[in-house]
């Protein structure tokens, strides 16, 4: 190790000595061209230095290519926010980063997926740092989406990319990129709360306070050696309806081993530890107004958005535990490689009293008295994931080549059981007023759902991957990609084993054109896979097992604009998407059934935008937008915009600084009209304040997240419930920096 240091001092003395005998060699010829040239006052001019602003087109992210390309170059679809504005926006985890990426957005509270370009994708296929996360578990209470208290940057590519990551993948991708640790020494101590303010839930009567610390810094003075630990504790944390509280401990430690000047090896732990009281996610709906009318088509205005229909006894918990190890390798300036290993753990469990669709409770729409029934979860998940990979950059027939070589190997074993109460045996013992929930009976917690007898399910999924940038001209690249896929899987339900084996080969194309150094247009094919889950076919099949993939094509094009010297940095896509084999449920009188819709089935298509432009160095706005038509092309529901899909949305993000110590936010949030089954979900727009000031070591951060208390339907939960938007908050942000 000392003799890297030793080499860099010999280096640097160098060039020391080489510096200061050209300034020496070259001082009398300046002198002579002084004397010679003696400028009045009026002959002195004026040299104004310009240069380019940095952007975000400018960065290398490797989410939609696991190459070290600027965004730039890449022909897809990509917003990224960086831990700044994750911080300014009051944002803590991906799901309500969703707010501030337009054709993004997260699906009802015990729906355990997102939905990008109208197609729901699992929140488990959530990328950190490149491979697939399982925060989660299947016990509800992991259904919130994976913190971003360690996000150095998140990064949204939208549409599938089967060739390098692999199956499941279909309405787009979501990587979180970590905190890394850093040479120079840094510590940050952080208090922050968020108290809601709104007629409904009180003001200040419901607080969420937590405490973070972030430290970093080389353990050794040759800096061979880092580390990074970032902590985040929530003591009873309370949520806006009333009775709900939160215990949350999240720990990310990392070092780097900086094994020579060409390798380095990071070792990483991550915990997680969440504690609810008063319910999982399975109960957060509440009614809205329009129930009372007995018959209705959309959704109205939440009413008791404040109150909990759950009852006391329900609680949740989930332990989530990581270990990554990353060992990067430069075999020289052109050629290097990654390789990351993951083993993830989750153990999860909820009860909740929560209310059902099924019929046997009687419910009725404009019926005060509603009957809920007992449902309890459990789940013991591990995840092995490997990805290795090698890129460089070569000449082949006289054109430069940036080849990547891959593996990826994932191995996922669920166990997980979720009982429900008889519905004829809940019926009378655990009602609750729809427009009075402090009028509710709590019946006792039957014994026979405790009883957890496991269903495991295995899955391992293989992908090897090839791919190929080609510049045929200096403005000209050409990309090329082809993959193998195979995924197995395994289910035992009720004595039975299901098994199934999928396998493919997937190619993608792309070309990226530069019109001048400012501008390059794209063209990009890209493919999604994605299995039926062998637990839907043993729940749901009804006997049926000759279920095929459901398979997708995904065409854009678009542009991509530095301009102005990097003060406007935009971004514009059309996009279609096309699936085949798409998969539905079905109510029979045998239950739910799994139906498969064969050959092409759905098509999604609209256009992007995404514009960063800076006026002035006192004014800049980030905007962005999406339309989107996604639709079924056969069955019942033909033509019709699919659930949970904004045809139209909107953020916008404006900054105003006023010197280096104060800086104001504007942000607005717009989504039209939506579908949830039978029902609408009515257009909305909401609106985000901030306020930040930064004095020597001290940064003080306040937001009002939905300023005007605006009270609407997030999503629809269970029954004609809805999860409602959460009133408005003051978030306040006490950090010191040492």
């Amino acid at each position: 190790m000392m003799t890297r240091k030793s080499n860099k001092l010999v280096q640097q003395n160098l060039l020391h000595t080489a510096l200061i005998s050209s300034l020496v060699a070259a001082t009398p010829a300046l002198a002579e061209d002084a004397h010679q040239q003696k400028p009045t006052k009026d002959d002195i001019e004026h040299i104004e230095v310009t240069g380019h602003r940095p952007n975000k087109l400018k960065m290398k992210d490797q989410t939609a290519t696991k190459m070290d390309v600027a965004l730039k170059d890449v022909g897809r679809s990509i917003t990224v926010l960086d831990a700044l504005e994750l911080d300014k926006r009051a944002i803590e985890d991906v799901k309500q980063a969703f707010n501030y990426v337009a054709g993004f957005r997260g699906n009802g509270p015990a729906d355990r997926t997102y939905t990008a370009r109208g197609i729901r994708t699992s929140i488990d296929t959530v990328m950190v740092d490149g491979l697939r996360s399982l925060q989660g578990g299947e016990g509800g209470t992991g259904s919130k989406s994976p913190s971003t208290f360690n996000a150095e940057s998140v990064a949204f590519m939208r549409g599938p990319e089967a060739l390098l990551y692999g199956a499941g993948i279909g309405g787009g991708i979501v990587n979180i990129i970590t905190k890394k640790p850093q040479e120079i020494s840094a510590t940050s101590v952080a208090i922050k709360n968020r108290s809601y303010l709104s007629d409904d839930t009180g003001y200040f009567k419901s607080n969420k306070t937590s405490f973070d610390v972030d430290t970093t810094g080389a353990i050794d003075t040759d800096a061979t050696y880092l580390y990074r630990l970032l902590a985040q504790y929530t003591p009873s944390g309370e949520h806006f309806q009333q009775g709900r509280k939160v215990d949350e401990t999240l720990i990310d430690l990392a070092f780097t081993a900086n094994l020579s000047d060409s390798t380095s090896l990071m070792p990483r732990f991550e915990y997680s530890k969440r504690d609810m009281t008063g319910g999982s996610s399975y109960s957060d709906g509440v009614f809205t107004e329009n129930f009372a009318k007995g018959a209705f088509t959309h959704y109205g205005k939440p009413i008791n958005r404040g109150e909990y229909y759950g009852s006391d006894k329900d609680e949740g918990e989930n332990l989530s535990k990581s270990f990554s190890l990353i060992l990067n390798h430069d075999f020289n300036e052109d050629w290097s490689l990654v390789s990351q290993y993951r083993y993830n753990t989750t153990q999860s469990e909820a009860l909740d009293l929560y209310i059902s669709d099924s019929s046997a409770l009687n419910n009725e729409i404009g019926k005060d008295i509603v009957n809920r029934k007992w449902v309890f979860t459990q789940g013991d998940d591990s995840y092995r994931l490997l990805d290795v990979n090698l890129q460089g950059i070569t000449d082949l027939m006289g054109m430069e080549h940036h080849v990547l070589f891959g593996y990826n190997y994932r191995d996922l074993d669920i166990k997980f059981e979720r009982n429900f109460q008889n519905s004829d045996e809940a019926v009378g013992k655990n009602w609750i007023s729809a427009s009075n929930p402090n009028n509710q009976i709590v019946g006792e917690v039957p014994a026979s759902i405790l009883a957890v007898e496991f269903a495991p399910k295995n899955q391992q999924d293989t992908n090897i991957y090839f791919k190929d940038r080609i510049k045929l001209t200096d403005k000209t690249t050409v990309v090329a990609g082809l993959a193998y896929i195979k995924q197995e899987q395994q289910e035992s339900r009720n004595g039975k084993v299901y098994s199934k084996t999928y396998d493919d080969v997937l190619w993608d194309f792309g070309i990226v054109q530069a019109l001048n150094s400012d501008t390059n247009v794209f063209a990009t094919v890209s493919r999604a896979y994605e299995p039926v889950s062998a637990r839907y076919i043993a729940q749901y099949g009804q006997g049926k097992t000759d279920y095929v993939a459901v398979e997708g094509v995904n065409y854009e094009f678009g542009m991509k604009a530095d301009a102005l010297r990097g003060d406007l940095a935009t971004s514009l896509t059309f996009y279609q998407q096309e699936r085949e084999n798409s998969t539905q449920f079905l109510r029979t009188e045998n239950g739910y059934f799994l139906e498969q819709l064969l050959g092409k089935s759905f098509e999604s298509k609209g256009v992007e935008l995404d514009l960063t432009y800076h006026v002035n160095d006192h004014f800049n706005t980030d905007f962005s937008y999406s339309f989107n038509r996604a639709y079924n092309t056969v069955g019942d529901d033909i033509g019709q915009q699919v659930d949970n899909a904004p045809k139209h949305s909107a953020s916008l993000w404006n900054n105003i600084t006023v010197d280096d110590s104060l800086s104001f936010g504007l942000g607005l949030r717009y989504e039209s009209e939506r579908f949830d089954g039978d029902y609408i979900l009515p257009s909305f727009v909401e609106m985000d304040l901030g306020a930040f000031y930064k004095i020597n070591h001290w940064d003080i951060s306040m937001t009002l997240n939905n300023a005007l208390d605006k009270n609407r339907a997030e999503a629809g939960a269970n029954w004609v419930t809805v999860q409602p938007n959460a009133p408005r908050s003051l978030n306040v942000k006490l950090k010191y920096t040492f």
